[in-house]
């Protein structure tokens, strides 16, 4: 097998460091590597920092291996579920001085995405079960992860506050204090499915429910090298009654695990059996796909070896957005259209590139939530919806741009007197500046919402960009509007925008 083909995915999470190797032009592992496990201590937050030595050994040991195979490429990705960007930071310093090795952080937003994306791309049983509603649900450290497909298409994350870390702390807590600890967390699990249930119970369709990564599961029901595989209702039910009200000893011995693994054998049974009671999942299915799979994926669309558009998952849970708080359509599409052209007119202007693109799109789908809430200052309700329901697939920072999007595209501007603007970075703060700025002229051009400019053409010149609007009706709210909101692109580039008017139609 070529060298050149081969990639390495090194993936830490807060239980443990994996690498996989793999052949990117036919998605093939050819290893898969694991560390020893991370002690699970009370103070989740320094899960990292108390494993740093074990971490170190592992990673040393991966790159031996990925020298042996004669790989060259290779990345390594972590979560940052449980720290803050300052520790990150020390965390990923003290692992590059170390290794040699630079850390990408990827946040809950991220990694529910890669999550979903590995059974999207990985496997073709995945398509033919997702035809109908379908569910997947997985179990981190931090929380508990559900996320909806129909159709074929991604349509929504829940994160729930169900972590193995919170229940290890509650079983703990517990151990000494109470006989019926299954009954305590049982109920402790359906307080915080509550809100969730509602909405799924509502729903009233059967649907599939694919199990993630519940390991102990699929060293029973899958075959090597099989990555996904229906689990019937009988062998579910099986697994409850041998393990439900069974001893930490027995089950480590069952399942062959240590106590702390052990100990999440219950909470996974009970946690799952509320889920196949909320989402009428009629059919169940168990995959090994996990996260390191869909970084995998990633990388061979990003070297052309697979042509699935994974952004597009990205446009198509904002659109979904958009529409479940009944924002305006046309004005959007006409919007974003006008956005777009923009953007990629003045490119020499700002400088930015096809991410930068992405996060605008997004940005103008989301700008006008907030009219859901209340129309006044509805850019302001935009923004808190958006801080409060992260964009799956987008990273933190970029998340904040698009709330920063929707918060200045109206009336308000960037300015440093602007609180949410003065704390970011100054990175972010530029990029938000430059999309702000181009995303508040096409919102000017539909100032009316009767979308009276069907399409623009740019000229950008050194002294001034000249916008023409092709349109045979009045313009004089629209170029009100635009004198009003071009200050800021003026401030930013430098230089004018400046809005004409065609009286012919351009299609």
């Amino acid at each position: 097998m070529a060298a050149k083909n081969l990639f390495g995915v090194i993936y830490m999470s807060t239980a443990k460091l994996e690498m996989l190797i793999v052949s990117l032009k036919p998605l093939h592992v050819v290893e898969h590597m694991a560390s020893a496990k991370f002690v699970q201590r009370m103070d989740k937050s320094k899960i990292y920092q108390n494993e740093l030595g074990k971490i170190i050994f592992s990673l040393q040991g991966f790159q031996q291996v990925l020298k042996d195979y004669g790989v060259k490429r290779y990345h390594f990705w972590a979560s940052q579920q449980l720290i803050d960007d300052v520790t990150a930071r020390y965390l990923a310093e003290q692992i590059e001085v170390r290794t040699g090795l630079a850390v990408t952080w990827l946040s809950t937003s991220q990694i529910n995405f890669l999550r979903a994306t590995a059974l999207m791309g990985g496997t073709k049983l995945f398509h033919k079960i997702a035809e109908r509603s379908t569910y997947l649900l997985s179990i981190g450290s931090v929380a508990a992860t559900l996320s909806h497909f129909d159709h074929g298409q991604f349509v929504h994350a829940w994160n729930i506050g169900l972590g193995y870390l919170e229940i290890d702390q509650l079983t703990n807590d517990l151990r000494h204090a109470a006989t019926d600890v299954s009954g305590i967390i049982s109920d402790y699990i359906s307080s915080k499915l509550q809100a969730l249930r509602h909405r799924l119970e509502a729903e009233g369709r059967e649907a599939n429910l694919i199990l993630q990564d519940f390991s102990h599961f699929n060293d029973m029901l899958l075959q090597p090298g099989e990555d996904i595989a229906p689990m019937t209702q009988q062998q579910f039910q099986a697994i409850e009654q041998d393990n439900l009200h069974a001893s930490q000893e027995y089950l480590r011995h069952h399942f062959k695990m240590d106590e702390t693994a052990a100990s999440r054998v219950i909470p996974s049974l009970l946690i799952i059996r509320q889920i196949i009671s909320m989402t009428h999942a009629g059919h169940l299915y168990l995959t090994r796909l996990n996260i390191l799979n869909g970084l995998a994926l990633h990388q061979a669309a990003k070297d052309g070896f697979l042509k699935t558009d994974f952004d597009g998952i990205i446009r198509t849970v904002a659109e979904n957005r958009a529409r479940r708080y009944q924002s305006d359509d046309a004005h959007r599409a006409i919007t974003l259209k006008l956005a777009l052209h923009l953007y990629d007119q003045l490119r020499k202007l700002h400088r930015l590139g096809q991410r930068e693109r992405l996060l605008l799109e997004i940005g103008v789908r989301l700008e006008d939530l907030g009219n859901f809430i209340q129309a006044h200052g509805h850019y302001r309700h935009s923004a808190y919806i958006i801080e409060a329901n992260p964009v799956i697939g987008l990273s933190d920072d970029e998340n904040e741009i698009i709330a920063e999007i929707a918060r200045y595209h109206s009336a308000e501007a960037p300015e440093v007197r602007q609180h949410h603007y003065s704390h970011l970075g100054a990175d972010i703060q530029m990029t938000v500046a430059k999309l702000v700025a181009i995303v508040r002229l096409a919102d000017a051009m539909d100032d009316s919402r009767q979308q009276k400019i069907k399409s623009i053409s740019v000229s950008v010149r050194e002294d001034a960009v000249t916008i023409t609007a092709h349109s045979m009706e009045n313009l004089a709210l629209e170029e009100w509007a635009f004198q009003r909101k071009a200050k800021l692109f003026r401030e930013v580039y430098g230089i004018p925008a400046v809005l004409k008017q065609r009286r012919s139609l351009k299609k």
